[in-house]
């Protein structure tokens, strides 16, 4: 966790992993897909992303989903209108899912952030796909994982398994939706290509672009509502500078979007001169989440390990239940 992981080059990896989920998932019946608890866009969209290719292969899939905050609304309405996708619940999951069901998890892949560790514990067959560095506790009953950190996002690993799973195929892949959601997922892991955006993932925004994303629409997903505004200018007015370049900033008041909210304010933080690393506090029914920004000088993955969390050396954060 102390050194950067190098971008690779070749492709040969995710051509494998995508034959080998494609042929998992031929031999099973049922296909549940799941994030982390509290989803983000890219959550969702590696999610959408792997709902369409368990239907390329005609397998019965279902996303996993409990609960979601405001920022997420347009997207899993749009979603829902379309009456492609079977949204279900961790009780209906567990009652649908027998012998000769997969579970795959994505941008995730620690037990305590999966949306049902009980669906993970009952079916005991379990995809992993994450782009975070593997921590000291991981999900069990895996027959495959696909991690890499050098990549952005889940959704960028996601679209290029999706590449090569119907390679042979001259069907269009993706739906428009589809495309844009998983647009969204790169663009808000890489605030916006900013940070972390390596030459794969250009390349994967590009056939995204391809297969019918449309930026104008993928900007829509990003608006704010006028609290979290509020919200996020009180919190940047509160910021507190301290000696070595470090800032930090506590949010007020109660606000469902507190994650996002933290790690926008933490992005604006690192755009101050002489800021090597930025911290962000905020409560919300009884916990208080954490959002950690650095530049190469910081490490603030180990920082945010400490408090229960993680994430890469210059993008974290960590939720803490108080005692």
């Amino acid at each position: 966790g102390k050194s950067q992981q190098v971008e690779k080059t070749t492709r040969v990896k995710a051509r494998v992993k995508a034959h080998a989920l494609r042929e998992i998932m031929q031999t099973k019946d049922r296909v549940f897909i799941m994030g982390h608890k509290n989803p983000d866009l890219d959550s969702f969209g590696a999610a959408l992303g792997i709902y369409r290719m368990a239907r390329i292969v005609d397998k019965e899939a279902f996303i996993v989903l409990n609960a979601y905050n405001d920022t997420m609304v347009d997207m899993i309405e749009d979603a829902k209108k379309t009456d492609e996708y079977s949204f279900i619940s961790t009780e209906k999951a567990l009652s649908l899912a027998d012998e000769n069901s997969l579970v795959v998890v994505v941008d995730t892949h620690r037990p305590q952030l999966v949306e049902s560790i009980e669906l993970v514990e009952q079916v005991k067959r379990t995809v992993v796909i994450d782009h975070h560095r593997r921590a000291e506790d991981v999900l069990q009953h895996q027959i495959m994982s696909y991690m890499e950190s050098y990549a952005s996002s889940a959704s960028e690993l996601v679209t290029e398994v999706l590449q090569y799973a119907n390679e042979k195929s001259k069907k269009k892949v993706l739906t428009k939706l589809e495309a844009d959601a998983l647009m969204a997922g790169i663009m808000v892991d890489t605030n916006r290509f900013a940070v972390k955006a390596g030459v794969r993932t250009f390349e994967a925004a590009s056939w995204l672009r391809r297969a019918g994303a449309d930026l104008v629409n993928v900007r829509r997903y990003f608006q704010a509502d006028s609290e979290s505004l509020r919200v996020k200018a009180l919190c940047l007015a509160n910021a507190k500078f301290y000696e070595g370049g470090v800032a930090m900033s506590v949010c007020p008041g109660e606000n469902i979007n507190s994650q996002i909210v933290n790690s926008q304010v933490a992005d604006e933080l690192m755009t101050i001169k002489g800021i090597k690393a930025s911290f962000v506090f905020t409560e919300y029914q009884g916990k208080v989440y954490l959002s950690a920004r650095s530049i190469d000088e910081l490490n603030v993955q180990i920082v945010m390990e400490r408090l229960g969390g993680g994430g890469h050396m210059n993008i974290a954060g960590a939720q803490v239940t108080e005692v």
